[in-house]
């Protein structure tokens, strides 16, 4: 999971690698909240759940059927370790994450990157930004986000990483439309006080 973000603005900059430059089309950009990650299970998806006891005696619920597919390992290991994960909730957390990072790229709004990425991204991001304004770049604009799917999972001691594949439908400039496959990782602390998960890694598909 470890990404050059230096070589992925290099490809930004050319205009060839790096798809995901750009804000929607034809509608205000969504308030800028983080997305809740990870929210507890409804009560439809308890009763399908599993019960399993942590290290206090207490019941940690989560439904079964969501952790048959890639990743499923690391997301029960995930949810054993963080009360209330919902990989449905996730996913649809990513998804939401997916147009504010976009829509926030593309609008260069820096304050909000900063809330929904890590670091290392930010700077790339921030660099990338400053490059396109240097050249006054055409937008590129995400017409649909026609697909999302966790493709991978892993808790590495404290820290749990989801990666999750994106597929989306850009408009460049006056080149038409071209069609986007990346895969973003997300990774939180799971003892960390603050629910919502960062971007820390993005490549191609």
């Amino acid at each position: 999971m470890e990404i050059v973000f230096f070589a992925v603005v290099a490809a930004l900059v050319l205009g060839r690698l790096y798809q995901v430059l750009g804000q929607n089309r034809g509608a205000e950009p969504p308030p800028m909240r983080q997305p809740r990650f990870g929210l507890p299970e409804t009560p439809a998806e308890k009763a399908d759940g599993d019960d399993q006891a942590d290290d206090a005696g207490k019941v940690l619920t989560f439904p079964v059927r969501e952790y048959d597919g890639p990743g499923a390992a690391g997301l029960k290991a995930i949810a054993a370790a963080q009360r209330g994960f919902s990989a449905t909730s996730f996913l649809e957390g990513a998804k939401a994450a997916y147009e504010m990072i976009v829509t926030a790229y593309g609008a260069g709004d820096e304050e909000t990157l900063k809330g929904l990425v890590d670091a290392d991204v930010f700077e790339a991001y921030k660099t990338a930004m400053d490059e396109r304004r240097a050249a006054n770049a055409a937008k590129i604009e995400v017409i649909r986000l026609s697909d999302a799917k966790i493709v991978d999972a892993e808790l590495d001691g404290k820290i749990a990483r989801i990666d999750v594949a994106f597929s989306s439908d850009l408009a460049d400039g006056g080149d038409g439309l071209r069609a986007a496959d990346e895969v973003w990782t997300f990774e939180r602390a799971v003892d960390a006080r603050d629910p919502n998960w960062l971007l820390s890694a993005v490549r191609t598909a």
